[in-house]
C-alpha cells in the first residue's frame, strides 16, 4: 500500500448499474457534481451525486478535475462501444482500472495484498490487515467499505437482479467460503468469503491483451512473474491460468508468442505492439 489510501468518499454507496453512464453524461454536457441543480439533473439525492463523483473516478472514466477519460468517452458514450455495459467484458474491464486505480483502495488491497496473505476472508481480516499496515484508521469506517467493497462484487443472496445488485458481481470473483460463529458481544455469525486464483473463463482475451498492454505501456517481452502483480493478481488468475490466457493471445495478434523454457515464461511482441485501442475496438466490433 504505497499510496495513501482511502476508504470513504462514496457515502457507503456501491456503484450502481447505470452510474456510470448517468455520470458520463453528466459531465459530458459540461455541468458539476458541486452545483446545486446536480441533484435535480442526475435524479438522484445528494449524497448520491457525491457517490457517482466518487464511482467515476474510481473507475478512471473521471479524473480529479471530472474530465472525462478516453476511455469513458470510447465505452460509455451514446454510440460507444457499450454504453449500458450489457458485455462482459466491459466488466472485466471496469474491475482491470479500478483495481489499477487505488482510488477505491479496497480492491487493490484485497485482490492484492489481503488475498496474498490469505484466499479467505471476512470484514475483521480485512480491518485487521489494514490497521497493521496504516494504523490510523477508524475501524467503523473500514467495516462499511467493506460492506461497499461486497455489494459491488457480491451478488444479492435471493438471487433477485435489479439496480441494487453489484455492478460487477457477474464476475463471479467473490464467493462465499462459509459461515462462522463471532465471539463477541452480539454473538454475530459473520461470513467468510474467498477469492480463487485460477483461469477465467468470462475472461474475453482481447480485454487480457488490453490491460497488459496498458499496464506496460513499453517493452516488447515479459515474463510471467512481471505480469502476475499488474495482471495475475488483479484477474484473480494463478500462474497456471495466466500461462495458458497468454499462449492463447495469438489468435489475436498473431506477433504474439509464448515461450516456455524450464520455468520460465516469457510473452514477446515479435513485431510492433499492437495498440491497446485497436484491441478493443476489435473487440467490440465482432
Amino acid at each position: 500500500m504505497a499510496e495513501t489510501p482511502s476508504f470513504s468518499g462514496h457515502e457507503t454507496f456501491h456503484c450502481r448499474q447505470f452510474w456510470l453512464k448517468k455520470g458520463y453524461d453528466f459531465l459530458k454536457e459540461d455541468r458539476s457534481f458541486t452545483a446545486e441543480d446536480a441533484v435535480a439533473h442526475l435524479g438522484v439525492g445528494k449524497n448520491m451525486v457525491t457517490a457517482i463523483r466518487f464511482w467515476m473516478r474510481a473507475f478512471e472514466m473521471a479524473d480529479e478535475n471530472n474530465k472525462l477519460s478516453d476511455l469513458a468517452k470510447r465505452l460509455l458514450d451514446d454510440k460507444g462501444w457499450d454504453p449500458f455495459l450489457e458485455d462482459v467484458g466491459s466488466l472485466w474491464l471496469l474491475h482491470y482500472h479500478l483495481v489499477k486505480a487505488g482510488y477505491a483502495s479496497i480492491a487493490r488491497i484485497v485482490f492484492k495484498d489481503l488475498r496474498d496473505r490469505t484466499p479467505e476472508f471476512n470484514a475483521k481480516t480485512y480491518t485487521d490487515f489494514v490497521l497493521a499496515e496504516k494504523g490510523k484508521v477508524k475501524e467503523s469506517t473500514l467495516e462499511k467499505d467493506f460492506g461497499v467493497f461486497l455489494r459491488n462484487y457480491h451478488s444479492r443472496e435471493d438471487g433477485e437482479i435489479d439496480d441494487l445488485s453489484g455492478l460487477l458481481a457477474d464476475l463471479e470473483l467473490v464467493g462465499v467460503s462459509k459461515v462462522e460463529a463471532e465471539v463477541d458481544a452480539k454473538r454475530k455469525e459473520r461470513k467468510v468469503y474467498y477469492i480463487e486464483r485460477k483461469k477465467r473463463a468470462s475472461l474475453p482475451l482481447p480485454i487480457l491483451l488490453y490491460a497488459i498492454l496498458d499496464a506496460f505501456p513499453e517493452g516488447l517481452s515479459f515474463n510471467l512473474n512481471t505480469l502476475m502483480d499488474p495482471i495475475g493478481k488483479t484477474f484473480a488468475l494463478d500462474k497456471e491460468g495466466l500461462y495458458e490466457m497468454l499462449s492463447e493471445l495469438k489468435s489475436i495478434d498473431k506477433s504474439i508468442t509464448v515461450s516456455r523454457e524450464a520455468s520460465v515464461v516469457e510473452l514477446q511482441f515479435t513485431k510492433a505492439r499492437p495498440d491497446r485501442w485497436t484491441i478493443l475496438k476489435n473487440y467490440y466490433a465482432r
